[in-house]
């Protein structure tokens, strides 16, 4: 089963790190309804939460269903996109049919190792 891990203390690149690792895919996310940038915090995109939360990712939703999921749940606003950063037209495709974005292999230091590695810094992304 694969598992998003979210912090609001996550940045945004780090987030999209664990989208291409999980899916395959790339993602952009919206702070109010205007293109986050890497540096952002989840917390500024509009996770509530105060700590670490598991979701666990069902793959046979559709692109649009996630998408909704996320922001439901989470409260900011997330849209799966293709290797070229173009939001994919299909949003009816499920997540398991998502094509790779490369034939590359996923960096093999995963992407749990960040996660951990920012909580144990007292949570502050920049140090």
């Amino acid at each position: 089963m694969k598992t998003l891990k979210l912090h609001p203390l996550m940045t945004i690149s780090l987030f999209q790190m664990q989208i291409q690792r999980l899916l395959h895919c790339n993602a952009a996310v919206y702070i109010r309804h205007t293109l986050a940038n890497g540096f952002n915090t989840l917390r500024e995109a509009g996770l509530e939460e105060d700590e670490m939360v598991e979701f666990h990712i069902d793959e046979t939703l559709s692109l649009r269903e996630f998408e909704e999921e996320l922001e439901e749940k989470f409260h900011f606003s997330l849209e799966l996109c293709n290797m070229n950063q173009k939001p994919f037209m299909n949003k009816s495709l499920r997540l398991f049919q998502l094509p790779p974005i490369s034939d590359s292999p996923p960096p093999s230091w995963g992407v749990d190792l960040p996660v951990e590695w920012m909580l144990r810094q007292g949570g502050n992304p920049a140090m």
